[in-house]
């Protein structure tokens, strides 16, 4: 698994580096292929109103899909947690997508089972 971290506002240090690498990694535990992982941060000029300053985007490539997704908090670090948890829901959502249509396509054992359901289906029971 590759792991790219890029940064268009600030000098990412060899700290932040480390923790955004071993936040990705466990990305890998999901049980899905992850092929890359790409974050992006940055922090924005703080408003008034707004106390949300770090942006954390992370972008995780699957076989045959990719995701995007992103994230805003007071700290840095706090971004890329939430980045992080965010990625693993997404990537858990895309699997479990995945083997229920698997499961959905499969046929049973007798063809017999689904005649008489479709039997019931077109003519209700009479009580």
């Amino acid at each position: 698994m590759q792991i790219l971290v890029q940064s268009k506002t600030l000098s990412i240090t060899a700290a932040l580096r480390a923790f955004i690498e071993r936040q990705a990694r466990k990305l890998s535990r999901r049980g899905e292929r992850v092929q890359a992982v790409t974050v992006f941060v940055e922090t924005v000029g703080k408003k008034k109103n707004d106390v949300q300053s770090a942006i954390a985007k992370m972008k995780v490539s699957l076989p045959g899909r990719d995701l995007m997704v992103e994230r805003r908090a007071q700290d840095l670090y706090e971004a890329v947690i939430d980045v992080t948890a965010r990625a693993a829901r997404q990537i858990r959502k895309t699997k479990e997508r995945r083997i229920q249509f698997k499961r959905s396509w499969r046929l049973p054992s007798s063809q017999g089972i689904w005649e008489d359901r479709l039997a019931e289906v077109r003519e209700p029971a009479r009580t």
